[in-house]
């Protein structure tokens, strides 16, 4: 639906959607999928030349740039949280991560966290979703989820196959939740602590699933920043698109488009990436 608006028409309606409404304090999240040059009409692709001029506005900023794991203690209150912080996700486990996007991340010094769909990785890309509407690209093999870890980079669960959680039994639910868990400790030797619900599928009862399991933050698709105290199990964030323009990036930055993007889903009905 957006993707039919000019960028200056689209950033106009979200201020009007936010009329009134003040940029809230808090960890802002953002949301990658793939970094890659091949699919320019997938809007979770972000070219390579984008995402390397978004982390250049993101140092430009002065914004600091955090660890999703390293920020757990100040969303509990047992810290400070530093001013506009920001943390970087990317779902799924493409290699593009890897080979487009970590040189970026490396340039200057920012933390990830990438969410594994733990049974695809090494494979060609199974994810259905995308090889249907974008075709199949390879996704990260475990020898570079190794590497991503060695450089400081956190990784976490993602499920093992990206079914959505609400719609599964609690048995299959704690198979997804549970499984990759498993794998990830098992094939990168650290036990994940940060899991991220497939296509923003969740309810109380896979939430508690995830809790138990042992996992000690979740992310949701759902926007806006987190403040102390925030459900550390249902954290907001932001996607970052194929379309957005450098502007569009600095405007979600400061919560130009939260009011937006919540009046779509609730008009949508589903919480989904």
């Amino acid at each position: 639906m957006t993707r039919a608006l000019t960028p200056r028409l689209r950033r106009g309606i979200a201020r009007l959607a936010g009329l009134g409404r003040r940029p809230a304090p808090g960890l802002r999240v953002l949301t990658y999928h793939r970094v890659n040059d091949a699919h320019p009409r997938d809007r979770l692709s972000v070219t390579t030349r984008s995402f390397a001029a978004q982390m250049q506005a993101l140092a430009d900023s002065g914004r600091p740039v955090v660890a999703l794991g390293d920020a757990l203690p100040a969303l509990r209150g047992e810290a400070a949280l530093p001013p506009r912080a920001v943390a970087l996700t990317f779902d799924d486990g493409y290699a593009d991560n890897h080979a487009e996007a970590l040189p970026a991340l490396d340039r200057h010094g920012f933390k990830a966290s990438f969410f594994l769909v733990t049974g695809a990785v090494g494979t060609a890309g199974t994810i259905e979703r995308y090889a249907a509407c974008c075709g199949a690209d390879r996704m990260l093999g475990w020898d570079e989820v190794r590497d991503l870890h060695a450089r400081g980079h956190a990784i976490g669960g993602h499920g093992r196959r990206h079914r959505e959680l609400a719609s599964l039994t609690a048995d299959e639910v704690r198979d997804e939740v549970g499984g990759s868990l498993r794998d990830i400790e098992e094939r990168v030797g650290e036990r994940p602590r940060l899991f991220c619900y497939p296509r923003g599928s969740v309810d109380a009862a896979a939430r508690r699933i995830v809790g138990e399991a042992g996992f000690e933050a979740a992310c949701t698709v759902r926007p806006g920043p987190n403040a102390p105290g925030a459900d550390l199990l249902a954290l907001r964030r932001t996607e970052v698109a194929g379309d957005d323009t450098l502007e569009d990036f600095l405007f979600k930055l400061d919560g130009g488009f939260d009011a937006w993007h919540a009046l779509a889903q609730r008009a949508s009905g589903r919480r989904r990436g």
